[in-house]
């Protein structure tokens, strides 16, 4: 297993995968590879209900015309009504998905950015999951070509 973090020790301030707790050295977010599902997040410490994980800003890409973003794909979220996505910088398009999801997601249109936040305890060292909120319908629109 491998995994890699940004630690910024010391400087007080909340960076992605960083620690924000000054003078750690044990980093808030760790990336590590997860058998049958690519990369994951992971929880470096221990996170409360309701508390602020990540929040990420995001780039906001147009739907192509044939549905398909390429190696995209499986990193976007939907932005908007319009049909617009977006991919989320920092480890926001890392977190993996579960219907028993531990964690929650609320995209800030005007800010263009999207909070996650613990929706239970989260235990340091415990893989960080979100439900995508996508429905087959959702998948299978973004998969097919417009018309």
């Amino acid at each position: 297993m491998w995994g890699f973090f940004v630690s910024e020790p010391g400087r007080g301030r909340l960076e992605p995968g960083g620690s924000n707790r000054m003078g750690t050295n044990q980093p808030d977010l760790i990336v590590r590879k997860v058998r049958g599902m690519g990369r994951g997040v992971f929880a470096g410490r221990a996170f409360r209900k309701g508390e602020v994980i990540e929040v990420c800003p995001v780039v906001r890409i147009e739907p192509t015309p044939t549905g398909s973003l390429g190696s995209l794909d499986h990193y976007v979220f939907k932005w908007g009504t319009n049909g617009s996505l977006a991919v989320a910088l920092g480890y926001g398009s890392l977190y993996n998905h579960s219907a028993v999801a531990n964690a929650r997601f609320s995209p800030r249109l005007a800010k263009d950015d999207i909070v996650f936040r613990a929706s239970r305890d989260i235990a340091a060292g415990e893989q960080i999951l979100i439900d995508y909120e996508w429905t087959e319908d959702d998948y299978a629109a973004f998969r097919s070509p417009a018309k």
